[in-house]
């Protein structure tokens, strides 16, 4: 009678399954350590509370919120805990296949709401910054310059997204007129929670990476065309030699003059400082990440340096908005998150007006902000302004 042999974990249905149920152990990891921290954080709030109002009997007096050390025992034994285990899995991942080639909705949305506690704490959800192609398979800058002959053109997503929400029938059509053009194209992939000057600091380092004299086409959905201009502002500081292959840069439905959503969320997060028994609350509203807040006024330059609203003098720029009234009666919300206004970089106080450079500004109706992402429309217009 013949049995039959083990299998061998040589064999390739081991090996095929191997790597992705390690990739699966990595994100769950990853997700229970983010978990751990952020009830680290949401427990010390507790305890601040409790400690507050304990310290003041009545909540319209007293300026100080008392720190969560001063909270009864039991919340200190809950916060150790949670940050004992909280360091155990983070040991766990340092021996944990990272799972690179993610890019579901779910970890995107993580990356744009907590991207800089994400690389705070070293948690392997955070997206580093990469180019990738339409599968969401990485390129090398030379892979992706190629045999470009007219140039390379490069894609930025906005906040809580990632390279996979460009991937609709219309950007398809237009990535290949682009490549029967001559255009090399690419996608970029990055954690959109973190500053945005830090991001353009680092596209900037990234584009340094190119050798030759390609010609560089930037164009960015929402915060990536924020990303794109702390770029150009890095590269312009650092003097980088990209900047001068930087030929057209578009922008579509980027809150060049910031989001009034952000500014009504920090406004409403300052009510909570009238009295000390709200107070420790206002932490609540600072887990938002940097590059959220960053939206607020649109900036783009790191904290305490003036804000820049110069664009490169040498490059062709194309600014796009939307609006989701009918004909040309603008509605008041623009495109549901963006003002026309702040997308065509322009303001009543013409000393905050976009400026720089051979500037186009185009306006649609009946459209909204995510919904510029497939329209026929907007790639109409992209193509049209790109043709020679």
């Amino acid at each position: 009678m013949n049995t039959p042999s083990p299998v061998s974990e040589n064999t390739p249905s081991v090996r095929s399954t191997a790597p992705a149920l390690g990739a699966l152990t990595s994100s769950g990891v990853a997700l229970a350590h983010l978990t751990l921290i952020g009830a680290t954080g949401l427990t010390r709030l507790i305890a601040s509370t409790h400690a507050t109002i304990a310290s003041h009997p009545l909540p319209w007096k007293g300026e100080q919120v008392a720190a969560p050390e001063k909270a009864p025992l039991p919340y200190q034994l809950v916060t150790r805990s949670l940050l004992w285990l909280a360091a155990l899995s983070q040991r766990f991942l340092g021996s944990l296949p990272a799972d690179q080639q993610a890019g579901g909705l779910f970890r995107s949305v993580v990356n744009g709401v907590v991207g800089n506690a994400l690389v705070d704490h070293g948690n392997p959800l955070n997206h580093g910054m990469t180019l990738r192609n339409e599968f969401g398979e990485e390129l090398t800058p030379a892979q992706w310059a190629g045999d470009a002959r007219r140039g390379i053109v490069l894609f930025l997503h906005g906040v809580c997204l990632s390279e996979r929400e460009w991937q609709n029938f219309s950007h398809q059509g237009f990535v290949r007129e682009l490549r029967e053009l001559g255009y090399g194209v690419a996608w970029l992939r990055y954690n959109s929670g973190r500053a945005i000057a830090e991001n353009g600091a680092d596209l900037s380092a990234l584009l340094e990476q190119l050798e030759g004299k390609t010609p560089v086409t930037l164009i960015g959905h929402s915060m990536g065309g924020l990303v794109i201009r702390a770029a150009c502002h890095h590269a312009a500081q650092e003097k980088s030699a990209w900047l001068s292959r930087l030929q057209n840069a578009a922008y579509i439905g980027t809150p060049h003059q910031g989001a009034p959503l952000e500014r009504l969320g920090e406004s409403a997060n300052r009510l909570l400082a009238l009295t000390p028994y709200t107070r420790p609350l206002m932490q609540l509203g600072n887990i938002r990440s940097t590059g959220i807040q960053d939206l607020r006024h649109g900036r783009v330059t790191p904290a305490g340096q003036e804000h820049s609203l110069q664009l490169p003098e040498h490059a062709r720029h194309l600014l796009i908005a939307a609006h989701m009234g009918r004909g040309e009666r603008r509605h008041w919300m623009g495109d549901g998150l963006v003002p026309v206004r702040s997308a065509l970089g322009q303001h009543l106080d013409t000393g905050k007006v976009l400026q720089g450079g051979d500037i186009t500004r185009v306006e649609f109706s009946a459209m909204g902000h995510m919904a510029m992402l497939s329209d026929e429309r907007i790639y109409a217009a992209l193509l049209e302004w790109l043709k020679p």
